[in-house]
């Protein structure tokens, strides 16, 4: 599901709203030149959106300008831009996570088309990498940009706390369509798939996974395939969910003897009766 922007102060987003696109171009400039990745005066998560607002009509149209190296954005821009990020990957990664938890759609495939891969990678949060976060959380219709710009290196050999690839989170997910299968098919030979697995090298390998989903696409709706290919790559161990303090659940071995001893004929003993309060 797509998470809106949160509004910045009104103060701050009055300002903002005056600004056209080179003034917010000077304002990542100037960050970049004084070595900080933040404006005292301008949420610089907001002013990325407000950019690629008003530089493109739509998230696709972005992706597809930017992939043809055509659209609002020159090289030199471009360029900056991505020097920026990179100086908030030295810094912690801030300003990319803001854009990815709280950003639009535009502003994240802003993201994945300026930022360079690696600086992406680099940045992790609760052990899941900037990587991760965007393949989960970027619209559906931008995702094979980000499987094209992430590239095989990033896609096989990234992982996450639980020994995940990017590639297989992005199998994961319950909205995905032939139009990502057709940008792995892009960047994988199904050779380079069938090397690709988790960290630990257990479970199925990428291509068993892979072809799994292209069967299921042929056979089944979106909606209707999900539960069947979610999760064909990984397990997840059983674990205790009752909480402290609550009570085990009540044994019932002697009630359903007794039931059984009335079908055979035999009446209840005294115990069982009694806990039945007649």
């Amino acid at each position: 599901m797509a998470m809106l922007r949160t509004p910045p102060p009104n103060a701050d987003l009055a300002r903002l709203e005056s600004y056209g696109p080179e003034e917010l171009l000077n304002l990542f400039a100037t960050c970049l030149k004084n070595g900080t990745t933040r404006s005292a005066y301008i949420s610089l998560p907001d002013a990325w959106g407000r950019l690629f607002d008003a530089l493109f009509l739509s998230a696709e149209e972005l992706v597809e300008e930017m992939e043809r190296g055509s659209g609002g954005l020159d090289v030199e821009h471009a360029r900056m831009l991505r020097e920026f990020i990179h100086a908030d990957r030295l810094n912690g990664g801030l300003f990319v996570l803001d854009v990815i938890k709280n950003g639009g759609k535009t502003d994240r495939a802003a993201l994945i088309m300026v930022a360079d891969p690696g600086d992406l990678a680099a940045i992790e949060q609760n052990g899941m990498t900037a990587v991760h976060l965007l393949a989960g959380a970027c619209d559906r219709r931008i995702r094979p940009a980000l499987i094209r710009r992430a590239g095989k290196r990033i896609l096989a050999g990234v992982f996450d706390q639980r020994g995940l690839p990017v590639l297989f989170t992005i199998f994961g997910l319950c909205d995905l369509g032939t139009e990502d299968l057709d940008a792995i098919a892009s960047v994988f030979s199904r050779d380079e798939l069938r090397a690709v697995m988790s960290e630990s090298r257990s479970g199925n390998n990428a291509l068993e996974v892979f072809q799994h989903l292209e069967a299921s696409m042929k056979r089944y709706p979106r909606m209707e395939r999900n539960a069947l290919v979610r999760n064909a790559f990984y397990r997840p161990a059983a674990k205790d969910t009752r909480k402290e303090g609550t009570e085990p659940p009540v044994r019932v071995e002697k009630i359903a003897g007794s039931a059984g001893r009335e079908r055979d004929g035999e009446k209840p003993s005294g115990d069982a009766r009694e806990g039945t309060g007649g």
